[in-house]
């Protein structure tokens, strides 16, 4: 434990030597991902506008806030035709990249990266203090898959697997599979491992996961109209889920954060993308923009919140970041 440590430290201190270049904001990478590990460290996987040879995906590292940016060395992803380029990050130097086919991950923060060896479509993304997960459909079922932080092979999660392809969202300590009103299933993780519990939300309702200390959270998103549908926060403190409030119906759901005191839900519909936030049972829209989706809305701790506004080849392609806890927010340059 205290050797892997003791490494983790020495490649810190040495990752500003190991990396191509660093300017101020302003690297020419258009933003499709990000990840952040602290207020003032973070990710953003995007393709490189300077790069000579068309669609060169890129990843970027800041230290400040995003006051400046490093280039980092990227593996060979492809550009996807559906889907995005996607980064996740657990520590400064354990993160994961995916193209929806390719999934590469490092553990000395992007000088050397391992394929993953998974042969199929790569959805649902994250880790927990065990390690990586992922969920990748290989043609016949959708299955959860494992690996360490640091290093290691990608191993399947006996008994959590679905047949067909699934959605699925990933949240510390649990995971839910479904196909939208066929098969609905959901899964905890404890020292015993993972075992199945009744899931938080309906069949016919889509299902984003997140945790906030002992609370587990699941946001329900059901009945889509025209650019909007109803949602439910539902939250368990180790017993049976529980409706504690309801968010704006506006949009459709793009993405779900929790803190211990604040809910985000990212909605899109109707040519308009929202934040809204919620305090307790009173909620509010914050954040109101034209164009496309809102995508990656995490919290990177209590106060600080990012999230990409479209990407690649779409209207805008913009890095957001709020430091009250999504009640105002900022672009920020990369």
């Amino acid at each position: 434990m205290w050797g892997k440590r003791l490494a983790v430290v020495a490649i810190s201190l040495v990752l500003t030597g190991l990396t191509t270049s660093a300017a101020r904001a302003g690297t020419g990478v258009v933003p499709a991902s990000t990840s952040w590990t602290s207020a003032g460290r973070g990710w953003v996987l995007g393709l490189d506008t300077l790069c000579r040879t068309a669609n060169c995906p890129q990843l970027v590292r800041t230290v400040d806030g995003g006051t400046s940016w490093t280039r980092v060395r990227t593996p060979a992803l492809a550009v996807p035709e559906t889907g995005r380029l996607r980064v996740v990050f657990a520590s400064d130097v354990a993160g994961v990249v995916t193209d929806g086919e390719q999934l590469f991950g490092t553990g000395d923060g992007g000088v050397r990266w391992e394929p993953s060896g998974l042969k199929g479509t790569v959805g649902a993304l994250g880790f927990d203090d065990s390690g990586f997960l992922a969920v990748v459909y290989d043609g016949t079922s959708s299955r959860l898959f494992h690996r360490e932080l640091w290093s290691g092979p990608w191993q399947p999660v006996p008994g959590v697997e679905v047949a067909g392809q699934a959605f699925g969202d990933l949240a510390p300590g649990q995971v839910s599979l479904a196909r939208f009103g066929e098969v609905n299933r959901y899964w905890t993780r404890s020292a015993a491992g993972w075992a199945e519990q009744p899931p938080p939300c309906a069949d016919f309702a889509a299902t984003r996961l997140g945790t906030a200390g002992s609370s587990r959270f699941a946001l329900c998103s059901f009945d889509p109209g025209f650019g909007d549908m109803s949602k439910e926060l539902r939250k368990s403190d180790g017993g049976p889920f529980k409706t504690v409030s309801v968010p704006p119906r506006e949009g459709i759901t793009t993405g779900f954060a929790v803190s211990p005191d604040v809910a985000l839900v990212a909605a899109t519909g109707r040519d308009w993308s929202f934040v809204h936030r919620g305090l307790g049972e009173k909620w509010d829209t914050p954040l109101t923009l034209g164009g496309p989706p809102l995508e990656d809305l995490a919290f990177a701790d209590a106060r600080h919140v990012v999230l990409v506004r479209g990407g690649p080849g779409q209207e805008f392609a913009e890095l957001y970041r709020s430091e009250d806890a999504g009640a105002t927010w900022r672009t920020v340059a990369v």
